[in-house]
């Protein structure tokens, strides 16, 4: 992993961007923080799916913490759809 400050970024954009191409992460730093970070699209697209996963598991858990099927949710969302037409 390639650790920067702004100014560096900034002169080195395209280089940056070649390195995530050979599968490297870039952590940018300001001020000796780090403020973002640059990474394979493949890697993001992962970590997408990841988040979206784990979402959809708390609305599982909440679902059936609240007594909730998925049927019940579909069933009523489709009354609410006719409804607002």
């Amino acid at each position: 992993m390639l650790i920067m400050n702004v100014s560096q970024a900034k002169r080195s954009f395209l280089e940056l961007i070649r390195r995530t191409e050979d599968q490297e992460r870039v952590v940018i730093e300001k001020k000796g923080k780090p403020v973002a970070a640059i990474l394979p699209y493949g890697e993001y697209i992962n970590l997408n799916r990841v988040r979206s996963y784990l979402a959809m598991q708390e609305i599982s858990q909440a679902m059936k913490d609240f007594g909730l099927t998925a049927e019940e949710v579909y069933r009523e969302s489709r009354q609410e759809l006719e409804r607002s037409r």
